[in-house]
């Protein structure tokens, strides 16, 4: 089954790591923490895939681990859903020294 709420770490190379969950349902990635937001596309079939993620502050308070309030992630990275995992890696457009890697595990089927 390609759906999933996946909790989700992630890294960035300014030595900052922060987590939240994610959604996975019918190829639409939308997910979050307590300040911002992630969406995206991830495939709808486990395997390899590269995409555009945009992460955007929706309430003020913390920091993002880009130092950046909003910003696209040009990522490549690999879904197992049959294991439940995801693994992506990726940079900032427009500021490609900014990298991040993310980790996820699935952690109940989305409805």
């Amino acid at each position: 089954m390609s759906n999933g709420i996946f909790s989700v770490n992630f890294r960035s190379n300014r030595p900052d790591n922060g987590g939240g969950l994610v959604v996975i349902k019918n190829g639409s990635a939308n997910g979050g923490d307590a300040n911002y937001l992630y969406q995206g596309a991830v495939p709808t079939v486990s395997g390899a895939f590269t995409g555009q993620f945009r992460v955007s502050m929706w309430r003020e308070g913390n920091t993002n681990v880009t130092g950046l309030d909003n910003y696209t992630l040009n990522a490549a990275g690999n879904i197992d859903y049959e294991n439940g995992k995801i693994s992506l890696s990726g940079t900032v457009e427009g500021a490609p020294h900014i990298e991040i890697t993310l980790q996820g595990s699935k952690i109940a089927p989305a409805v």
